[in-house]
């Protein structure tokens, strides 16, 4: 029978660096809370249990748990790592203990360490980096190789500075019933008089190091400067798993697409496009460049942009064109149909092979609610179109150029004016007066 494997997470520090009203494991990296990162990571490492030590004044921290039904300890005297890990019960079996604020540890990372704490068999395992430019814990070894102590930032000497660069990543994996002995035996006999869970380690020899060969995965949010420089690798992670699907990403320094998003095969994505959220891509698509999307839906063969904002709610069918400078909220488009050109749908249900002119607007919005427009199948809508919702274009119904559209126009019929008023109903043949009323100018020769 395979051993247990509880994963603690320890997420209680205030954040101050952060200089931020939101709790910083909550700060999103590529769409995501760090935090969730991290909970990922452990998951997939096999942790069977998972418990996040957090600050009792982060209830925001503590609601996002709960969703995500993930179970919260909370560490009520700030007192170190020691003290936090203290809070937490039924530390029995493997224990593995990380920290919230390192969102680019992978799963296969943890697992390693996972794998070597139980094929060693020793009572602890920590993950280590060799980095000089680093300048945290650092691990002394004996002249053997083997693990002596670890001596924090705070209380390391200039030589020791100088001469080690090993640094803890802060990944550990114990035996729960030593850890538990360990923890009880620790004080805080140091310049920042808090428990260091490194002390653990003076407890629980040997211990196995595991060094890890990427060092951006021990990367600590402290700051605003790291958050960057974390969320720039995440995302350069997530264009190379796209790409390795099979999508072209043209300049992935330019491109940023976040965690949520997936993107079909043969899809291109052209640079300074911006997607977010749940949004789904279809196969053969082209987007951009300049393209801002968010929680949306665009289908097979469509395309977008340049500079085109399809905002949440919006859902685009197959072989759809959406042309420069357009903007889509909580809109449907149907197979085929054509959005081109400084045009805005908002709660917008638009049929198939509709053609949208140029400067269309849906004007949902009456000062107290928002209101739908429908657009038939096959209907055309004339330049400069103003379409004020509620109001419904029948299939195959048509408007002329500059019409305000201010109440229902027929299926195969046709509106003009402002404000717009039938002129053709359907299989009524238009005047040639109707025809010049209809394009919306003068005739020529």
């Amino acid at each position: 029978m395979s051993q247990s494997l509880t994963a603690v997470i320890l997420a209680a520090g205030h954040g101050t660096r952060m200089r931020s009203r939101t709790p910083k494991v909550l700060h999103p990296v590529c769409g995501r809370p760090m935090l969730d990162w991290v909970i990922d990571a452990v998951r997939d490492a096999g942790a069977d249990k998972i418990k996040v030590v957090i600050n009792p004044h982060h209830a925001e921290v503590a609601a996002h748990l709960a969703e995500k039904k993930v179970e919260a300890t909370y560490q009520r005297d700030p007192r170190g790592t020691a003290h936090a890990l203290q809070q937490v019960e039924g530390l029995e079996g493997d224990v593995l203990v990380v920290n919230g604020d390192s969102p680019l540890l992978t799963g296969e990372t943890v697992r390693k360490v996972v794998d070597a704490h139980r094929q060693n068999k020793r009572p602890a395992t920590l993950a280590s980096i060799e980095d000089p430019s680093r300048d945290d814990g650092r691990i002394v070894r004996s002249n053997h190789g083997e693990f002596e102590k670890i001596v924090e930032r705070k209380d390391a000497s200039d030589e020791l500075r100088k001469s080690v660069h090993e640094f803890n990543v802060g990944v550990y994996c114990f035996d729960g019933g030593g850890l538990s002995e360990a923890l009880a035996r620790i004080s805080a006999d140091n310049k920042a008089a808090e428990y260091y869970l490194t002390d653990v380690f003076l407890h629980l020899k040997p211990v196995n190091i595991v060094q890890l060969s990427d060092p951006s995965e021990a990367m600590g949010i402290k700051d605003r400067m790291r958050l960057a420089a974390a969320t720039k690798i995440m995302q350069r992670r997530i264009l190379d798993r796209l790409m390795e699907r099979g999508v072209t990403i043209v300049d992935p320094d330019s491109t940023f697409i976040e965690a949520g998003v997936a993107i079909g095969q043969d899809t291109t994505i052209e640079p300074f496009s911006v997607i977010k959220g749940t949004t789904e891509i279809g196969s053969e698509c082209r987007i951009g460049p300049h393209v801002h999307i968010e929680d949306a839906t665009i289908g097979d063969r469509s395309d977008c942009g340049p500079f085109v904002k399809i905002r949440p709610g919006t859902a685009i069918a197959e072989d759809v064109h959406v042309g420069s400078f357009a903007e889509l909220v909580r809109t449907k488009v149907g197979r085929g149909s054509r959005v081109p050109h400084v045009s805005y749908l908002g709660d917008t249900d638009l049929g198939e092979d509709a053609n949208i002119g140029a400067g269309t607007i849906t004007a949902n919005f009456d000062g107290q609610r928002k209101n739908r427009t429908e657009i038939g199948d096959g209907a055309f809508v004339g330049v400069d179109t103003m379409l004020v919702a509620p109001v419904k274009l029948g299939k195959g119904s048509r408007t002329g150029a500059g019409s305000v559209v201010t109440k229902d126009v027929p299926d195969g019929a046709t509106a003009v004016g402002v404000p717009a008023r039938v002129i053709r109903r359907k299989n009524s043949p238009l005047s040639e007066r109707e025809r010049v009323k209809e394009r919306g100018g003068e005739q020529t020769e």
